[in-house]
């Protein structure tokens, strides 16, 4: 592994994570009363994976990456065998085209759209700050020649085995470029630490409309962001993914 990529320092900044809206449980239309909706999240959440001791001191909307491990493929720096990593972008926009990729591979993955062929759904933005003393930045100019294979769209191999060397070596969190969006910066906390204990996320409501050519994201007050589905396709008119890729 180039030593250049193992560098490390301390860095702080603040990223944006798109989660679904917090106001309304996804069960509570099967539920009759407040104290049955009480009792069904009880019985789920006894069944979910229990929280890393680390993330104590994480304000509970945070806590939720690092308490599930990757799926069966990992995730762009961890391995399936590996406590999860919280994603989020240095820009906004940044984590909406993420957001949208995500939700354009669940229709790609369908046969019959049907009356997914437009989603229309809420979503929260958070923001919120991030500090480490040992933080790789995988943006800088001196490792150019490995931007490629760090953020390659439709194969994780390389920057798990970095992702990997760098957790060994008590690294905390990664800087790195978007592999969907050229202009964005993600980042990876890989210790729960990156984050402070009296932080509370900032959090703003936006709507999103997404067809198979175009996502549309916006908000009272006039602010909107629109990524069109061939800003994120290949030449084949595909969304490559490592979890895809067999």
């Amino acid at each position: 592994m180039d030593p250049r990529l193992l560098r490390v320092g301390t860095a702080s900044g603040h990223i944006w994570r798109i989660v679904e809206y917090q106001e309304e449980a996804a069960t509570r239309n099967i539920t009759r009363s407040a104290a049955e909706q009480d009792r069904l999240e009880q019985l789920l959440d006894a069944h979910k994976p229990s929280y890393p001791p680390a993330t104590d001191h994480l304000h509970w909307i945070l806590k939720a990456p690092f308490r599930y491990p990757p799926l069966r493929h990992g995730s762009r720096f961890g391995l399936a065998t590996e406590m999860g990593i919280l994603y989020g972008a240095r820009e906004r926009n940044t984590a909406m085209v993420e957001s949208a990729v995500y939700l354009w591979l669940f229709q790609q993955g369908l046969q019959d759209l049907g009356p997914l062929e437009v989603i229309k759904d809420g979503r929260c933005a958070l923001h919120f700050a991030v500090n480490h003393q040992r933080v790789a930045d995988l943006t800088t100019p001196d490792v150019r020649e490995w931007w490629d294979r760090i953020s390659d769209p439709a194969d994780y191999h390389f920057s798990q085995q970095l992702g990997s060397s760098l957790r060994e070596s008590g690294s905390g969190m990664i800087w790195f470029r978007s592999a969907r969006w050229a202009q964005g910066v993600n980042c990876a906390v890989l210790d729960p630490a990156a984050i402070a204990a009296n932080t509370v996320p900032v959090q703003s409501q936006w709507s999103l409309r997404i067809d198979t050519t175009t996502c549309w994201w916006g908000r009272p007050g006039g602010e909107r962001f629109e990524i069109q589905y061939s800003e994120v396709a290949d030449q084949a008119g595909r969304i490559p993914h490592p979890a895809l890729a067999a």
